[in-house]
């Protein structure tokens, strides 16, 4: 019977292990009658038997020899090793149910916006127009009424030409008053009314100051216009 070189407990003859302390054991060859094995430890002890252990191999599955310490294939510890328990599934023994992909989140539904609504051009201004501006003749009180036009011709209607201006003072005594048939002119410039001299030959007057020949000037509430002789107060 082969001793273990290490701790001289007497294994059987194919022990590769020592069944006592696990070292590799050397292939010793037969010579007459076997020496006693070496005391180990304090005098009097005896060797502890030596346990029952598994069958096979708990690490590597390989049979074994029962009571042997050490598995004589991978030296993997036999006596005293805890039998290996098949693991117990982690789900408690329901089979896993198969993983299906989450589902896709949805986007919310935009609401459908409106058409912007197509833009609208503003009104056009109204067009200036000399109304509802009057003439007021003096000292009569008679109010002469401008048209609703842009400008207009002052002066007194002619039979004899075909000529009639836009505003007639002829009915006012305009020709004896020295009205000229083409007197003045009256019109809307940026919103304010002005007057022109139109080369008459007795004159424009604005608050007793003559008017130059072709040159606008502007008029204001309660302006004195004399046209020759015939004055007119301004109503705006």
């Amino acid at each position: 019977m082969p001793f273990c070189p290490q701790c001289g407990v007497e294994n059987p003859p194919s022990a590769r292990y020592c069944d006592q302390c696990g070292a590799v054991m050397i292939p010793v060859p037969a010579q007459g009658p076997a020496a006693p094995p070496p005391a180990t430890g304090r005098p009097g002890t005896v060797a502890a038997p030596a346990t029952a252990g598994p069958s096979t191999c708990p690490q590597c599955g390989v049979a074994v020899i029962p009571g042997e310490a050490f598995c004589d294939n991978c030296g993997a510890p036999l006596l005293g090793a805890p039998r290996p328990v098949a693991p117990t599934p982690a789900y408690g023994g329901v089979p896993p149910q198969p993983a299906y992909p989450p589902p896709r989140p949805v986007a919310p539904a935009t609401p459908p916006v409106a058409p912007a609504p197509p833009p609208v051009a503003p009104a056009p201004p109204p067009r200036a127009t000399l109304a509802p501006a009057r003439l007021i003749v003096q000292p009569s009180g008679v109010a002469v009424a401008l048209p609703s036009a842009p400008q207009a011709l002052v002066g007194r209607a002619d039979a004899v030409s075909n000529f009639f201006p836009d505003v007639d003072l002829t009915d006012y005594d305009g020709i004896n008053l020295g009205v000229g048939r083409r007197h003045a002119r009256l019109f809307v410039q940026a919103g304010q009314i002005m007057v022109e001299d139109l080369d008459s030959t007795n004159g424009t007057f604005l608050n007793a100051a003559r008017l130059s020949p072709r040159q606008p000037t502007p008029l204001k509430q309660g302006d004195e216009l004399r046209l020759g002789n015939l004055r007119l107060r301004v109503e705006l």
